[in-house]
């Protein structure tokens, strides 16, 4: 079983590598496209076409900046925030294979501990990737109002919750996230060192 699932596992992690690659250089690619052919020709065809796939990622973020040369500055935070929550998502989703290797290896060796151990890596991988997740689409004001945001947030909620009564918001800035993924990270270096080892 083993020898069937791990092989698996690698394609799914290298399949999800070269998607989240895609995206990025994708976005990159239109939002330098979208800079140069507004400075170039900015009422061609070209720049038209560009600004119509742009638009929908740019607008919103920039009607959210409070800066008055905000439709410049946008495509940038875009770009930045594309980078940041790709890095994040590839470091979620390989440790969410880690640990079904792990839960894999423990069902075939039959180690009851590796599978405990297995599980609740999982599940603070799991946890992990959606505060991650809640933490980009909070920078993107347009990913903000869907259904799947309201059920991540429903699920991260009763968690960040009380975080955040102690360490309230700095202005704007919720701090809150930040000390509960370190405790996180502690929690399942925790697992590793006592269950997986």
């Amino acid at each position: 079983m083993e020898s069937v699932l791990i092989p698996v596992l690698q394609q799914v992690a290298t399949v999800v590598n070269l998607i989240i690659k895609v995206v990025v250089i994708a976005v990159i690619v239109l939002m330098l496209l979208r800079w140069l052919l507004l400075q170039v020709s900015p009422f061609g065809w070209p720049a038209y076409q560009v600004r119509r796939v742009t638009d929908p990622m740019v607008w919103p973020l920039a009607q959210s900046l409070p800066m008055p040369n905000s439709m410049s500055i946008a495509p940038l935070i875009v770009v930045l925030v594309t980078l940041l929550g790709a890095y994040f998502l590839q470091q979620m989703v390989q440790e969410l294979l880690e640990s079904l290797f792990i839960l894999v290896r423990g069902i075939t060796s039959g180690r009851p501990l590796w599978i405990l151990g297995g599980v609740l890596y999982a599940a603070v991988s799991t946890l992990l990737l959606l505060i991650v997740v809640r933490i980009v689409s909070s920078w993107v004001p347009f990913l903000r109002d869907n259904k799947v945001m309201w059920t991540i947030y429903s699920l991260t909620e009763p968690i960040m919750g009380p975080f955040r009564q102690i360490i309230p918001p700095l202005g704007m800035f919720d701090l809150s996230p930040i000390l509960l993924m370190f405790l996180l990270s502690f929690v399942k270096n925790a697992i590793r060192s006592l269950l997986l080892q």
